[in-house]
């Protein structure tokens, strides 16, 4: 009996005790869950900053805090000054009187035109038309640029100031309108790289002289660059191409509005 009990004794002392190994996996399930939760809580304090800065977008955008408020988000600190911005009215309809006027300016100006393009023997490279649009100057290519150059010529300084000071004259917006012939731009200036951006690029140029040299309202323009897709001749022939090549500036009508 006695070695029965001693052989019973040595086979529990031998036998590991295998009740605690669920504590190894809990903890490491609790380790994984707190991962989580802190991965969890960085990506939602990374897209709180996004939204933030969305909200801080947006009400830079709308330059006030109105919008913003009515959607229950806190406005900003009223003590900050915002850039004044100035906010474009829509333009009224001009009456009867207002379109005469605006007619009786305009021939002026086209008599004023015509005068100093005929004095100054440019009727070779200016060329001037009245139209249901306004009144329209075409340059040619030469008299502005070389060719695939959208640099202005030394020359063209005095024509374009003389012509700034007659359009300071009127009130009305001006359109500055670049124009190419069809042949592919191979010009040497890395910010162009085709014809479109050529002849916006020599119109924009047009456009900076008038308002700077001649002091003329930068509210009053835009330009355009066309590129060879409105030709007023056919590209066929090298006369033609050169006609295609051309710079207008054009003083817009009062339109006519419904």
């Amino acid at each position: 009996m006695s070695n029965k009990r001693k052989r019973r004794r040595i086979k529990k002392v031998d036998t590991p005790d295998k009740s605690g190994r669920w504590l190894i996996t809990y903890s490491d399930l609790i380790t994984l869950l707190l991962v989580f939760f802190i991965v969890m809580f960085s990506m939602s304090t990374i897209e709180n900053q996004r939204f933030n800065a969305l909200v801080s977008s947006l009400r830079s955008s709308f330059q006030g805090d109105s919008i913003l408020e009515g959607m229950g988000y806190p406005g900003t600190d009223k003590s900050q000054k915002t850039p004044d911005i100035p906010i474009v009215k829509e333009k009224k309809p001009p009456t009867e009187d207002e379109k005469k006027q605006d007619a009786r300016q305009l021939d002026a100006l086209y008599v004023q035109l015509s005068k100093y393009i005929n004095e100054s023997h440019l009727n070779s490279d200016v060329s001037l038309v009245e139209t249901p649009r306004g009144v329209q100057m075409t340059f040619r290519e030469q008299i502005l640029f070389d060719l695939s150059s959208a640099d202005l010529k030394p020359n063209a300084a005095p024509v374009l100031k003389k012509i700034g000071g007659i359009l300071s004259e009127v009130p009305n917006e001006i359109s500055i309108e670049g124009h190419t012939d069809n042949t592919p731009y191979r010009g040497s200036r890395s910010y162009i790289h085709s014809n479109w951006e050529l002849s916006g690029v020599r119109a924009q140029r047009v456009m900076n002289f008038l308002i700077k040299n001649d002091k003329l309202n930068p509210a009053r323009f835009h330009f355009v660059g066309y590129g060879e897709y409105r030709p007023v001749v056919k590209n066929d022939t090298p006369e033609h191409k050169a006609m295609n090549r051309r710079v207008n500036i054009v003083v817009i009508r009062e339109e006519k509005t419904n």
